[in-house]
């Protein structure tokens, strides 16, 4: 039966994963009181042992803004809006949208107003050497550089200056000041990268670099997917878009060319409140743009699943305003998820018809509660429009909560980590069953430690430690013994802070010798075939 509990306490638990706050927890006991235990068309007699297919390896992507520390763009200036700064008010505030373009670009200034652009940390800002940027843009207006920048020079279309290093994890911040424009030939297609840079090159070539030995690229975060918002072809994120971190994410061009320049397949999580035109419109474009030889993976959302997500809340309403479960907001809220990815999974098959093989559509649910796999596949043809079941199998998530809530023993953490690898796994293997019976794959959409805690030097030495490397080795090698097919890893770099450590690496270009889990997956790679030219780089 659903365990409607058990939900409960993980989202209660671990509220923030994506650098979005939990929304709508309250409304969590009111699930868990609602919720009746119900029936499903599969049945649960043993079958026979499901094969285990090889493995491989994705990666989620962070999303490339200005604090994310992963450098994947080489135009620095892509990673956030403009912000208006102004005599009398304090910090740094929203323009009045009346003051931009569509792509998000200044077009006039108000008297004494000043517009800002924090800039994306290059690698080298991580390191002990000052890094010399160079900014060019089209226009007239005057620029300038301040925090970490330190002029070098500046006259025309141009100019240079050097970003202060850190040597360290936390990079010192660095912004563009437009203290004049010219309305009439405003300032357009700014772009700062390192001097002499291909002022060509898309992406940053240590960032393809450290993608080498990936099979699969989830671009959740990189389509903030999470935080729900509007969102029409004709309002879509273009090239041209002056953030490509916005609420509406990065162009779907940034995201093809990335997936066809590191040569791995693309994982697209859709937006919720997407409709048919740019549904059918983005799958077009991927099938005619994507390389050939490449598939591409699609699913409705992200963990529409989980009450921390805003996406959950309205899937509930809407599946409550629908009679989808009468009385039971849980499964009226896994209904309509399932309703909502069958609508989308037709549109982009019909878009794929002539190459079904190049497409993969993915239905993800809850790791920890099978049951909630089989209330969205047992309703009405969902099974009939699906290729793959889809679970983030984390472990640790418990380790310092409950009972454990003020433990500090990290010989005693890494005992239960080490037991909860098992617990995450044998979970996986349930939902790998179910995947089974309806003839289907089954991956792993997220995967990694889920350490939290309101300590963050306590998640900070849990996630140091040597003994993570081991644990990231026992983990990865019990999904290629016991599972197979892909692993998509939560995620590829990510500063520690009270949120939790995402990231493999903590920064971009970090030493693997200080980074355990990176350091895990590389070795892990080799013994795929991967390791080779990921070690040449």
């Amino acid at each position: 039966m659903p365990n409607w509990p058990a939900m409960t306490q993980y989202v209660a638990k671990h509220p923030k994963r994506a650098g979005l706050m939990a929304a709508g927890v309250g409304s969590i006991a009111v699930a868990a009181a609602l919720a009746a235990p119900a029936m499903f068309g599969v049945a649960d007699q043993a079958v026979a042992a499901v094969p285990v297919p090889p493995m491989s390896l994705g990666i989620n992507l962070a999303q490339p803004n200005y604090y994310s520390a992963d450098r994947a763009l080489m135009n620095l200036a892509k990673g956030a809006g403009w912000a208006s700064q102004r005599p009398g008010v304090r910090g740094w505030q929203k323009f009045d949208p009346a003051q931009l373009d569509g792509a998000g670009r200044i077009k006039m200034l108000l008297p004494e107003e000043r517009g800002n652009l924090a800039l994306v940390p290059p690698e080298g800002a991580f390191g002990d050497k000052p890094t010399r940027i160079r900014c060019t843009w089209q226009g007239r207006g005057s620029l300038s550089v301040g925090g970490a920048g330190r002029a070098s020079s500046n006259g025309g279309r141009s100019m240079e200056f050097d970003w202060a290093p850190a040597n360290g994890p936390k990079a010192h911040t660095a912004w563009v000041t437009l203290s004049q424009v010219d309305p009439a030939d405003p300032v357009r297609d700014l772009d700062c990268r390192e001097k002499g840079a291909s002022p060509t090159a898309l992406f940053s070539p240590a960032y393809l670099r450290s993608l080498t030995g990936y099979k699969l690229l989830r671009f959740m975060d990189w389509q903030s997917t999470n935080i729900n918002a509007p969102i029409d072809w004709a309002n879509r994120p273009t090239p041209e878009t002056q953030s490509q971190a916005s609420k509406q994410g990065a162009s779907v061009e940034l995201m093809v060319a990335l997936a066809n320049e590191a040569g791995a397949d693309p994982w697209f999580a859709m937006p919720w409140n997407a409709d048919e035109d740019f549904q059918r419109r983005f799958a077009t474009y991927v099938r005619d743009n994507l390389a050939p030889g490449r598939t591409v993976y699609v699913e409705m959302g992200n963990e529409v699943w989980n009450w921390a997500f805003r996406v959950t809340t309205q899937a509930k309403e809407e599946g409550m305003a629908a009679g989808l479960a009468p009385g039971n907001i849980g499964e009226a809220m896994l209904r309509r998820y399932a309703e909502k990815s069958t609508w989308m999974h037709k549109i982009w098959a019909d878009v794929f018809k002539a190459t079904p093989n190049r497409l993969v559509r993915v239905i993800s649910t809850q790791n920890a509660n099978p049951w909630s796999a089989r209330v969205v596949l047992d309703y009405k043809d969902t099974a009939q429009n699906f290729d793959a079941l889809a679970t983030a199998p984390y472990f640790g998530g418990d380790t310092f909560t409950g009972d454990r809530v003020a433990q500090t023993d990290l010989d005693a953490a890494f005992r239960f980590m080490s037991a909860d690898v098992d617990a995450a796994l044998a979970k996986a293997a349930e939902n790998k069953t179910l995947a089974a019976r309806y003839g289907k794959r089954y991956l792993a959409y997220e995967a990694g430690q889920h350490v939290t805690s309101k300590d963050t030097a306590l998640i900070a030495g849990t996630n140091r430690d040597p003994r993570m490397y081991d644990l990231y080795l026992k983990y990865m090698q019990g999904w290629q013994a016991q599972i197979g097919d892909t692993m998509m890893l939560y995620n590829s770099v990510g500063p520690i802070s009270h949120f939790g450590a995402w990231g493999l690496s903590e920064y971009s270009g970090q030493p693997e010798a200080d980074a355990p889990k990176q350091r895990a997956v590389s070795d892990f790679m080799r013994g795929l075939g991967g390791g080779e030219a990921r070690a040449a780089n």
